[in-house]
């Protein structure tokens, strides 16, 4: 296994985990929106049952009596702005979460296309490498070829010089 390939995993290794830590956030962050959705449901409830129970209260206390009717309207009003007001607060809540996690989408979404690209660049870069080697390997095999045709080119030469020489010298012993 090259270097090359023990990055390559090393980087997609990286990715993984990247991944899996971006998938928690995302999961806690659902499961924080959906307390928050469970507490707007039990904060309304409770205002609701307050109201309710304030109004048969003043029903049953002041029944016919105008100035307590009238607080019990005064009362009706500043609970229904409260729980506008509370109801404003949730959503802005909501709406921020909301906005949080489509960014959130957004810059991991951007990092793994910036992780992919880089990783098809290596892979080219890698591809470029390799076909270059073989080109280079070509080269050299090409060359040790050559060399070996001069190398046998040149033997046969040296054999004849060698025998003409042998030649020369058994022509003169015989002399």
């Amino acid at each position: 296994m090259s270097v090359k390939d023990k990055v390559v995993f090393g980087v997609l290794l990286l990715l993984i985990i990247g991944a899996g830590y971006f998938q928690w956030l995302a999961s806690d962050l659902k499961v924080r929106m959906s307390e928050l959705n469970t507490a707007d449901i039990e904060h309304v409830n409770i205002i609701d049952k307050e109201f309710r129970e304030s109004l048969r209260k003043y029903n049953i206390k002041f029944e016919g009596r105008g100035k307590h009717i009238k607080k019990a309207q005064d009362d009706i009003i500043s609970n229904l702005n409260l729980i506008n007001e509370k109801s404003q607060e949730l959503k802005d809540l909501i709406d921020e979460v909301q906005f949080n996690l489509d960014e959130y989408s957004r810059i991991t979404d951007r990092k793994i296309d910036r992780t992919n690209n880089d990783l098809v660049d290596l892979q080219d870069s890698f591809d470029g490498q390799n076909r270059q080697n073989r080109r280079k390997f070509a080269d050299i095999e090409q060359t040790l070829t050559q060399l070996q045709n001069e190398i046998n080119e040149l033997k046969p030469d040296e054999e004849e010089e060698g025998a003409e020489s042998n030649n020369r010298n058994s022509r003169r012993r015989n002399r």
